[in-house]
């Protein structure tokens, strides 16, 4: 048998020298690139220090006439959650507000003025623009419950969230930017959104009217206690809107959308003055749903 070898290869070419001048050269190089990341670290640090540096969250709180009977809140331009809530262990009406503000602001926020009878809230502005990216603040109610029963509550926000958590007379909503949260109960309710959700965190009850309108989101409540009329309309998003038994309902459902549903799973009358509830429900571009409550 014959073995054939291979030729053995030949040698790689090892690559040329350095010459002392070029590994200096090159030394210089990579401690020029290791210093720009060291400083520019350093300064992306400092700079971020700095600019936390300069905020920090401001509480405030301020008492409400115990004889109040309309209470207005509205947060202008500043990006904030409302909470309107009540507590049996509370006897006098208050509002607590949280914040973020710059530390060289000695300003206070939070505004109140009444007349014993009604009562507004408004917040001072801060002109600092990181300030609106973001939630920056966060405003409570808190209500003795009887005084709550018989209060009128009306928000205005351009930005923020609505969380309306007590009993109360009326509560009127109106936000630019954000959602309403729904819980408790009240005799009317009003809410206008342009771009937001409003739907309830657990069955709510309205006793005479329930109105919800929003041009961008959609609109979602259950109902324990369903009011006398009930409008709810979304421009751009679908409707749902859930009853308790037994009925009957005198119900007006319509979509806009071509292939959009309307379904309504709820007893039914064409006599209005034998309905428990008037129902008008309508979305342009969405889906409209009528149901019992499970």
């Amino acid at each position: 048998m014959t073995t054939l070898t291979a030729p053995p290869s030949e040698p790689a070419t090892p690559p040329p020298p350095l010459s002392p001048g070029g590994r200096t050269a090159l030394r210089v190089v990579l401690i020029v690139v290791a210093a720009a990341l060291v400083i520019g670290t350093v300064v992306a640090l400092s700079t971020a220090a700095w600019g936390i540096s300069r905020f920090r969250v401001l509480a405030d709180s301020a008492a409400l006439p115990s004889t109040l009977r309309s209470l207005a809140l509205d947060t202008g331009s500043v990006p904030v959650v409302i909470r309107i809530t009540s507590d049996r262990d509370v006897r006098e009406p208050r509002v607590d507000m949280r914040t973020v503000t710059t530390a060289a602001s000695d300003s206070r926020p939070l505004m109140v003025s009444d007349d014993g009878l009604t009562a507004t809230v408004t917040i001072e502005s801060d002109p600092t623009p990181v300030l609106h990216w973001g939630r920056a603040g966060e405003i409570t109610v808190v209500l003795p419950p009887a005084l709550a029963h018989g209060l009128t509550v009306t928000t205005r926000q351009q930005t923020g969230v609505v969380f309306a958590q007590a009993d109360v007379d009326q509560l009127i909503a109106h936000t630019r930017e954000g959602a309403v949260v729904l819980s408790g109960s009240a005799r009317n309710v009003d809410i206008t959104a342009d771009h937001g959700d409003i739907r309830s965190r657990e069955p709510i009850s309205v006793s005479e009217t329930f109105r919800a309108v929003t041009a961008t989101g959609d609109i979602s409540v259950d109902f324990a206690q369903p009011p006398a009329t009930a409008e709810a309309e979304a421009g751009n998003g679908d409707v749902v809107l859930a009853l308790p038994g037994p009925g009957p309902f005198f119900v007006t459902a319509t979509t806009g959308q071509q292939h959009g549903s309307t379904v309504v799973a709820v007893p039914r009358t064409r006599d209005r003055d034998a309905a428990e509830s008037v129902l008008t429900v309508r979305s342009d571009t969405g889906d409209v749903v009528v149901e019992e409550l499970r």
